[in-house]
């Protein structure tokens, strides 16, 4: 556990460096800020890669990343553009391995701004990562029968909005926001999405959700009561 000194302190070397700044507060001269953080970072992968269990690795890297945030935050705080920056990648994805969607999806807005990749032993894209990330996480929740934080969801589609990705991953995105709409009785919403991810993928597993969701929301129309109309006929609004 960092104390709050050093907190700081890798924090401040931390946004210095991301702004190319030519002190480095003490850290030896012949080696970055960041270079020591990766390498930090890679004892914590060789540690991890120890560890057979899936779930005990996601418990150990929840221990380690705010060893990380420190640094993570102040390169984000400083605004500044890197060119590439495996902490910061690495970091985000475990924060959705652990369940910290909310922090995860704020270094992702970092990562993705910046165009930052993943480390080069992914196959697939930073906007990829994030979008089935969040994807698998709503269906696990789904399965068990919870409701997902649906802000989680949207963020995560509006932040990957505009990248290029397989179509079954952006159906996986699409599929989590559909089921979570239909079980918040959403019913137009659950329609809407679950349309967009068979539409993805025909074989995403949303066709029965589909036809759950279209009978409710005939049903809410059924039930809600009928606008009333001006002269002209357009619909009286209450002041």
């Amino acid at each position: 556990m960092l104390s709050p000194a050093r907190r700081h302190r890798l924090n401040a070397l931390a946004a210095k460096e991301a702004a190319k700044a030519d002190e480095f507060g003490g850290v030896r001269p012949d080696v970055s800020v960041y270079q020591l953080q990766l390498t930090e970072l890679k004892n914590d992968i060789h540690v991890l890669r120890s560890i057979q269990s899936q779930d005990k690795r996601a418990e150990v890297k929840a221990e380690l990343i705010p060893k990380h945030m420190p640094y993570v935050e102040g390169i984000i705080q400083s605004g500044a553009k890197v060119e590439q920056d495996e902490v910061i990648t690495t970091i985000m994805l475990w924060c959705f391995d652990c369940g910290q969607f909310d922090q995860g999806l704020n270094i992702a807005e970092y990562a993705l701004k910046n165009d930052l990749k993943m480390p080069d032993s992914f196959i697939r894209s930073t906007a990829s990562i994030v979008a089935e990330e969040i994807g698998n996480a709503a269906h696990k929740s789904y399965q068990d029968g919870e409701v997902f934080n649906l802000s989680v969801l949207e963020k995560a589609s509006q932040l990957t909005a505009d990248f290029d990705m397989h179509d079954q991953i952006r159906a996986k995105l699409y599929l989590g926001i559909g089921r979570t709409f239909l079980q918040l009785n959403r019913g137009s919403e659950a329609v809407a999405f679950l349309k967009m991810a068979i539409a993805k993928n025909d074989r995403c597993g949303g066709k029965q959700d589909l036809q759950k969701a279209e009978k409710l929301y005939k049903e809410q129309l059924k039930n809600s009561p009928e606008p009333m109309l001006n002269a002209d006929g357009s619909q009286v609004v209450d002041d």
